[in-house]
């Protein structure tokens, strides 16, 4: 547009003569002739160095009024609209405003070019070539009206925020599973009746009625009484009974019993007498279920009286000295989420805490149903604050170092690319 409204202003004045010229301009012009160069002859000469210098876009002998010319009409949401006579914008029906005619405007504008250094493809360097930028001319008031601000383009230290929805979750580390493992069994008396019981390390949690408990008995006090009276013997290879009496030992922890069971079982076996022995009196057929852990019943899966079977499942315990924070980071965050990287975790249903830890483990692979990826993070809980199901926030940040910025909001996705607006002020 710009282009074609030059050549034909420059048809208009060689055709035209002197009148569409300021009265100054043509006297300096042709005050500049040699006297003795004959008048007749002049003019036409004048008319084509005014021809020339309209046909490649050079403004510099534009007056006042050049510059008040209104070159078109558009859009200022959609700079790619333009009209010759004003209206309304075929795409958001806004109106259309003037765009004007500026003397120092020496560039045609499919040739401008946003400032700054030259780009790599410009020093030699392949690369893909910079999109062609058109400017545009937007009035004060309209500014204004749309609420445009600007900002100076500058060097600053860059940190991008990784955030992530998180939920809280069981430390599966921490979860034990109760069982009779040497056979099978009744429940006499159930000490752990409720879900999510809190229970201390050493506490009952069953009284169990096995048969295959009173055979283990005499067998482990059998072994137990004659490695004794071996050592008072002195035989001549006592560490070869130190081995089988810990084999003895080792298979009745089959029966998770502690330490402090076996070694009241021990002071009952030396205390026998060899008839008790032999008739098994004083044996207990019963033995209670204690819990090696600290924590809650995280699952119960036994009443009282009910018979079980051997391995099977009667109570699931978990420690909540740790919880677990299972974050979904999007995936485009993906590439930058690692293990080992320092991350911060905040909850909803504790305004103001934060709690400071590092990614444990990143899942191999996208969750499918939501295209997210989970990372893992491990806080510490003294007093339980924390409880497995509350939501949280996860933060990791990625650091970018000093590079040069301007608003997010200042930048505008096309879909394809990132577009901005430089203001050439005025």
């Amino acid at each position: 547009m710009w282009i074609e409204d030059e050549r034909r202003e420059a048809v208009v004045l060689a055709g035209g003569g002197r009148g569409f010229l300021p009265q100054g301009v043509f006297d300096q012009t042709r005050a500049g002739f040699s006297p003795s160069v004959n008048s007749s002859r002049s003019i036409p000469a004048l008319l084509l160095t005014l021809c020339l210098s309209g046909w490649f876009g050079t403004w510099s002998l534009a007056g006042p009024q050049e510059q008040g010319r209104i070159l078109y009409y558009t859009c200022t949401m959609h700079p790619s609209v333009r009209s010759p006579v004003p209206g309304k914008c075929p795409i958001c029906g806004m109106d259309l405003v003037a765009v004007h005619a500026h003397a120092s405007s020496t560039q045609k504008p499919e040739e401008t070019s946003l400032p700054g250094p030259p780009t790599p493809s410009a020093e030699g360097v392949s690369d893909q070539p910079s999109p062609k930028t058109s400017p545009f001319f937007v009035p004060a008031e309209r500014l204004q009206a749309i609420g445009v601000r600007t900002g100076v383009v500058e060097r600053r230290h860059l940190v991008r925020e990784l955030r992530a929805p998180a939920i809280l979750a069981v430390d599966e580390s921490k979860e034990v599973d109760i069982n009779v493992k040497a056979g099978d069994g009744y429940v006499i008396k159930l000490y752990a009746n409720y879900l999510w019981k809190e229970v201390h390390k050493g506490e009952r949690l069953a009284t169990i009625l096995s048969e295959n408990w009173v055979q283990a008995q005499m067998d482990y006090i059998r072994a137990y009484r004659a490695w004794r009276r071996s050592l008072l013997i002195q035989k001549a290879n006592p560490i070869l009974l130190d081995q089988q009496f810990v084999h003895i030992r080792n298979r009745i922890r089959v029966w998770d019993l502690t330490d402090e069971q076996i070694r009241e079982l021990e002071t009952y076996a030396w205390s026998m007498s060899t008839n008790d022995v032999r008739t098994g009196k004083g044996i207990r057929g019963t033995f209670d279920l204690l819990s090696p852990i600290s924590g809650h019943v995280h699952e119960k899966n036994v009443i009282e009286g009910m018979r079980f079977s051997a391995g099977q499942t009667l109570f699931r315990l978990i420690n909540l000295s740790r919880v677990w924070v299972l974050a979904q980071f999007s995936e485009d965050q993906a590439p930058f989420i690692s293990e080992g990287q320092s991350c911060e975790v905040t909850l909803p249903a504790l305004p103001g805490e934060r709690f400071r830890s590092h990614i444990d483990f990143v899942q191999p692979h996208f969750t499918e149903a939501v295209r997210r990826l989970q990372a893992r993070i491990i806080l510490s809980n003294p007093g339980h604050k924390l409880r497995p199901g509350m939501y949280a926030d996860a933060t990791a940040h990625l650091d970018y170092g000093e590079q040069i910025a301007v608003r997010s909001d200042a930048v505008i996705p096309t879909g394809r690319r990132f577009v901005v607006f430089v203001d050439h002020g005025g």
